[in-house]
């Protein structure tokens, strides 16, 4: 083979440095060239970017001919508002680069904040190219270069940390969530009467919530569609805040598209008392977490009520509600996060939806976990006892700690570095610094080997980045405050509800050692084996970089050494 060196645009790109120029945007009249200083040709045919503004919306596009698409933006009556036009440049973009680039600034402008973004979502798919890494790392300089213009004002290590971003409805879909959104929609278009419920089954961090966070605005902003009842149904009650707050600043979604179950009866959402089916299209994400009459505590009086005005029998489910409601529910389901009783679970979705759970839509592609899909299967076989072979991540960390001072420095180390690292433990301490119970701010629920520590005050944004203040990040937090969220680093508690079995060979749950009352009432003790497994799972699938691990059992302590001690401090 002959390798001949060669100037071809084939070639590395060599990171020579952006022109952003900017000029007039005048509605209805064609772009004056002589006011940019780019060349005439390459105005007229080039691959470009470019970010059509005013004070408080923006528009980002990409063409290979800035003056026949401007052009063309001017007589649109869409874009009668803006005034300027940002046209980037750069000798050596091509079609693939300014694709790439395009969807990286309409996700980055959004979540920024700066600008209302008015774009649609539609072809937001994650691509492979030519050199994309290195055409990635001179985005940065670009990114920077629009901050100096006051285009953007915060930088993309922030942005990237920040919740609006990873629950933006502009984020590049995987090839599997493609595929899915694909069937969701063509199943919509054959009939919303007719259709039977659809079910996406995911593991941990494979990005249900953003698939049905996409698929809102992508349906919002469908002529097709105009006009029709569409939600988001989320059932766990800090995230749904969560995504109301994303949303806010979304062109054509509002706060008030994301959803309760009891909001199903409300005369504001078009619920009529009069019969039939009033919402089109419901997106339940994190299905799993909908309820059954079963140990709902205070919540009992409220569920029934609701119940009743859907005309409902007594043991009616929440997903026995959706469909009542909805012609075209869609269900974002994972039957390994049922955490209790009062939790649906794949027995309660079967009778309600039948055969259709049997076959369902299926994501793969790990989006949180470095580790992949590989560390979940990993962390469930160990949880199961199946004595999997040990195993080193690339690029995750997982630990186990045999001293505690020590795991507490190491979370004290990632912390300082990563502000969204967290402590988080199974309901095994009982909660005595709750703030209606305890006016004392000294009162300690976890102490491990004299080090003291306290459950979480707030559910609300306990893991957003810097909307708390340090001392609530050093809380630890239980199952209801972290399952649906993404953490950099996650330090994972194991208590003596959940112990390993050296006799059977399994891990066992101790209801003694359990604290949430509603968690253990009615369950038996094989349904308790498992549900608290599940919390553990879900606890050791949140961090994004790592995991580490300290259980105060001993002997759990040790049998876990088999899987994890060889994996220490690996990169």
């Amino acid at each position: 083979m002959i390798s001949i060196e060669t100037d071809s645009p084939a070639q590395k790109p060599k990171g020579s440095p952006f022109l952003i120029d900017r000029c007039p945007f005048i509605p209805g009249s064609q772009l004056d060239i002589a006011t940019l200083d780019l060349e005439r040709d390459k105005v007229l045919d080039w691959p470009m970017v470019y970010i059509l503004a005013n004070d408080r919306e923006a528009y980002v596009g990409q063409t290979t001919s800035v003056a026949t698409r401007i052009n063309q933006h001017g007589a649109n009556e869409e874009k009668q508002d803006f005034d300027t036009v940002n046209v980037i440049y750069h000798d050596e973009f091509n079609a693939s680069v300014i694709t790439d680039y395009e969807h990286r600034l309409i996700g980055l402008m959004h979540a920024d904040g700066r600008y209302r973004l008015t774009n649609k979502n539609e072809g937001m798919t994650e691509t492979s190219y030519f050199s994309k890494e290195t055409y990635a790392a001179m985005f940065d300089d670009l990114w920077e270069e629009l901050r100096k213009m006051e285009l953007a004002d915060h930088s993309i290590a922030d942005i990237e940390e920040s919740e609006v971003f990873k629950y933006s409805p502009y984020k590049g879909l995987t090839v599997d969530q493609k595929v899915a959104l694909d069937t969701i929609l063509l199943a919509i278009r054959n009939g919303l009467d007719s259709a039977e419920p659809i079910v996406i089954e995911g593991m941990p961090g494979t990005g249900k919530t953003i698939l049905a966070i996409f698929l809102l605005k992508m349906l919002k902003d469908d002529p097709a569609f105009k006009g029709m009842n569409i939600r988001i149904m989320e059932p766990v009650t800090s995230l749904r805040k969560t995504l109301r707050k994303s949303l806010k600043n979304v062109s054509g979604l509002s706060p008030s598209d994301i959803i309760a179950p009891t909001d199903l009866v409300k005369p504001e959402m078009g619920y009529s008392a009069d019969g039939g089916k009033c919402f089109d299209i419901v997106l339940v994400d994190e299905a799993h977490k909908l309820k059954r009459r079963k140990n709902l505590g205070t919540q009992f009086g409220n569920y029934d009520r609701v119940t009743r005005e859907l005309g409902l029998q007594d043991d009616a489910t929440q997903i026995d509600w959706v469909v009542a409601q909805t012609k075209m529910p869609v269900f974002f389901y994972d039957p390994l996060q049922s955490i209790g009783p009062s939790c649906v679970g794949t027995e309660g979705m079967r009778s309600a939806l039948g055969d259709v759970l049997d076959e369902p839509i299926e994501l793969y592609t790990q989006m949180r976990v470095q580790g992949g899909k590989e560390y979940l299967d990993y962390i469930r076989a160990i949880l199961d006892g199946e004595e999997p072979k040990p195993k080193v991540f690339k690029k995750y960390e997982l630990v186990l700690h045999d001293d505690f001072s020590e795991f507490i420095e190491s979370f004290e180390q990632h912390y300082n570095e990563y502000d969204l690292t967290r402590l988080c433990a199974g309901y095994a301490w009982e909660w005595k610094s709750k703030p209606e119970r305890c006016n004392d701010p000294s009162v300690r629920d976890i102490i491990i080997d004299g080090i003291g520590l306290k459950w979480n005050c707030t559910y609300d944004n306990w893991v957003v980045k810097g909307s708390i203040d340090s001392a609530i990040a050093h809380e630890v937090g239980c199952i209801h405050s972290t399952q649906g969220y993404d953490l950099s680093y996650a330090y994972v508690i194991i208590g003596r509800d959940l112990m390993y079995d050296e006799e059977t060979g399994a891990f066992v749950a101790d209801r003694s050692n359990y604290y949430d009352r509603n968690g253990w009432a009615t369950a038996e003790q094989q349904e308790l084996n498992q549900y608290i497994k599940n919390i553990y799972y879900v606890l050791l699938t949140r961090g994004i970089f790592g995991t580490h691990v300290y259980a105060v059992d001993p002997r759990t302590r040790g049998y876990l050494r088999k899987f994890l001690v060889d994996i220490l401090g690996c990169s």
